[in-house]
C-alpha cells in the first residue's frame, strides 16, 4: 500500500513576517491598552484582536510585562500620536 499525502486543511496560511507580527500586535495592544487599561487586557485579547497565535506573541514578547515595555517605547516615548479605529491603534503623527 501506498502512502497516501493529506491535503493541507483550508484557512490561515503561515508566512514568515516577523516583523509585521509584532507591529500588529503592537497595534492590538496599544488600542486595548487605550480603551480598556493595562490591568483590564488580558493576553488573551490581545492575541484575539491581533489575529495571532499565543506562541508568536510569547515569542515576540514572554511576558505582558515586556509587551507593556515595548508599547511605551513605539508609542509613548517616540512622542507619537494615536488614535483608535476598531480597537488597533493608529500612528497619527510624530511630534
Amino acid at each position: 500500500m501506498e502512502p497516501t499525502m493529506t491535503k493541507k486543511p483550508a484557512g490561515r496560511s503561515r508566512t514568515n513576517d516577523p516583523a509585521g507580527v509584532r507591529k500588529r500586535v503592537l497595534d492590538a495592544t496599544a488600542g486595548a491598552f487605550q480603551s480598556r487599561g493595562y490591568y483590564s487586557t488580558s493576553t488573551h485579547d490581545i492575541v484575539r484582536e491581533a489575529g495571532v497565535t499565543g506562541g508568536a506573541l510569547h515569542h515576540h514578547f514572554p511576558t505582558k510585562k515586556a509587551l507593556g515595555l515595548a508599547v511605551r517605547e513605539a508609542f509613548v516615548d517616540t512622542g507619537a500620536v494615536f488614535s483608535t479605529k476598531g480597537g488597533v491603534a493608529l500612528r497619527v503623527e510624530e511630534r
